[in-house]
Parts: C-alpha cells; structure tokens; sequence
C-alpha cells in the first residue's frame, strides 16, 4: 500500500510547474560556495520531480544525473536498471532499490555484483560513481580554495537518515582530530545535509572547524561537490566505514577512520538494519584495515577497495553505453 501510494504522489507531482520550481532551486543552489551550508541543506520534498528515472532512488545525490551527462544523454532518459544508492559493505540489499521490479542493477564492484546476482542474473559494476561527476568548482577556483586552505584535513562524520538519527561521541571524536591535526593548516566538516538542518554543525564551527557540506539528497550537484571537496583535502577521517571512503581512496586521498559505533535513535528497523550490518565480515575487514594511523594508501588498503568498492571497476564511455543498451535488452524482454 504504502508503495502504490508513492508512485501516486510521484506521477501527481510530475507536472510543469513543479518541475519548472524545481529547476529553479536547484539552479539557485549550484551558485552557492561550499559553506553556505544552510542553504544547501535546505529541504527539497521528497516527492517532488527530480527525475525522470522509472526507479527514483536512482537519482538521490545526483547519480542517474550524472551518469547522463557523463554518457550525453538528456535528463528526461529513463535507466533501465536499478542503480544502488549507497556503499554496501555487506551482502544487504536495501529494499527500496528493489521497488522498480527492474531487471538489471547497476552498482559499483564485483563483490556488490555477487551480492546482487542472487537475486538477478543481470548485475554490472561500473566503480566509484564520484568518477563519472565534472568539479563542482572550475579548475581556477580549486586553486584558489586550495591556496586559502593550504595542508587540509577533511572529516566526514557518520550521518543521520530518513527515519533514523545518529549520534556518537563528538567531544571524543575532537580531541582525535586535534591531536592528528597539528601539521595541518585547516580543518575541515563535511556535514551531512539532514545533520545541518538538526544543526549539529554548530558544534564543529564552535570549535573552529570550516564547515562544508555536498547539498541536499535530492539536489544533482550533491557528486560534484563530494569531488570537489575531497579533491583539496590532504587525508581524509571519519568515524565510519561508508562512501566518503571509497571516494577518498579512489581519489588518492589517505583515509584513517576512528571509529564509534554510534546509537541510533528512530524507527526500530533501521537499528535492526545496521545492528546486522555491522556485524558483516566486509565491514569489518575494511574497518580493521583503515584504522591503522597512517598517511598513505597501503596496498591491502587499495586491494580492499577494489574488490569492495570497485576502484578499478571504472568504465569508458563507450563501455558504460554497452551496459545501458544490454539493460535496454533485458527490459524489453522482460515486459
């Protein structure tokens, strides 16, 4: 019920004015700097037409978008796959990616791919998605920003969801970053778009950190600005094993994760969920690794992201339109 009730809203929402205000916000927002973080952390509905995509999931943080400007295509194409919306390190499957009925996954590595093809034969791992996104910010303003900041550290702290927040030790989590910090010249957040509306980073500017943030979900230059984010930054932490991860090493970026467990307080699902997750075996093979302190990427460091995350997964052009045109194959068969 609660599924049909969706695609309603969806199909209700898709009309020309809708789609013309949102054009219009996301316009707006992708003039905004990095840490104009209440703004573009604003809420955007969640049922409002932001993409053109059969599976809405697709396109949150700009995926399906992105994967269209990288190949050409118009932002009215449809996929015909199911395109995985987040790092798995498990053999989990969200639920929500499954409510197309497509039949073909997209996703980003050959362990998500055996994962995956449990469940349908058709599964493609194309990398780190962060790959196929352009700069947010031109080349002359990454020099520029880079300049200011000089020796960055970049801190992507574990982050709340729909339905669930989470929170951790921050007072412990400071102290670790001070201490690590003392060659470096600037401090900076990542703050997750729900965590800023809750206002937690006010915690991090009070201590003196630059907050920044990738935009809301819904908002297609969420990958841009991971990228370009990550791309000034000189090593990466965070308290979490989760895509900022990939990116960062995929990126050249050394990543030391101090971890905590956080407590999770909303729908009792979601704790389930995760309580299941983080007792995987890939999450904590690639925990126990990243952990160590050190500043550069060990190879059992970039050998477990390659086969968890796909870091030598990527596609060219030409082949990433091979995958689209055999999952426009299987969709048509499959109707």
């Amino acid at each position: 019920m609660k599924k049909l009730v969706k695609k309603i809203i969806y199909a209700l929402n898709r009309n020309p004015i809708s789609e013309s205000l949102y054009k219009q916000e996301v316009a707006k927002r992708s003039k905004l700097p990095l840490i104009d973080i209440e703004a573009l952390s604003k809420h955007i509905g969640m049922l409002s037409p932001f993409t053109s995509e059969i599976q809405p999931v697709n396109d949150w943080y700009g995926h399906a978008t992105t994967l269209k400007k990288f190949l050409g295509f118009s932002n009215d194409y449809q996929f015909k796959f199911n395109l995985e919306h987040g790092t798995y390190l498990s053999e989990q499957i969200a639920e929500i990616e499954l409510e197309s009925n497509l039949p073909s996954f997209v996703t980003y590595s050959p362990y998500r791919v055996m994962v995956l093809k449990k469940i349908s034969k058709n599964a493609y791992a194309i990398g780190p998605f962060i790959h196929y996104a352009p700069h947010y910010l031109s080349e002359q303003d990454l020099r520029i920003e880079k300049k200011r900041l000089g020796k960055t550290l970049l801190f992507f702290p574990s982050h709340s969801i729909v339905g669930s927040t989470e929170e951790y030790d921050m007072d412990n989590l400071y102290k670790k970053i001070k201490e690590i910090s003392k060659n470096f010249d600037t401090i900076r957040v990542c703050v997750y778009w729900k965590d800023v509306l809750s206002g937690r980073h006010k915690y991090y500017q009070a201590k003196g950190f630059e907050c920044v943030t990738a935009g809301h979900i819904l908002d297609p230059q969420f990958l841009p600005r991971v990228k370009s984010i990550i791309h000034n930054s000189d090593l990466v932490i965070s308290n979490d094993a989760s895509s900022s991860l990939s990116y960062s090493i995929y990126m050249n970026k050394p990543h030391i994760i101090f971890y905590q467990r956080p407590e999770m307080k909303g729908e009792s699902h979601f704790k389930e969920v995760m309580t299941d997750y983080w007792q995987s075996t890939a999450y904590n093979k690639v925990l126990k690794e990243f952990s160590k302190i050190q500043f550069t990427i060990s190879k059992k460091q970039r050998e477990l992201m390659n086969y968890y995350c796909g870091t030598n997964s990527i596609k060219t052009k030409d082949e990433l339109l091979k995958i689209v045109k055999e999952t426009e194959k299987i969709y048509k068969k499959s109707k």
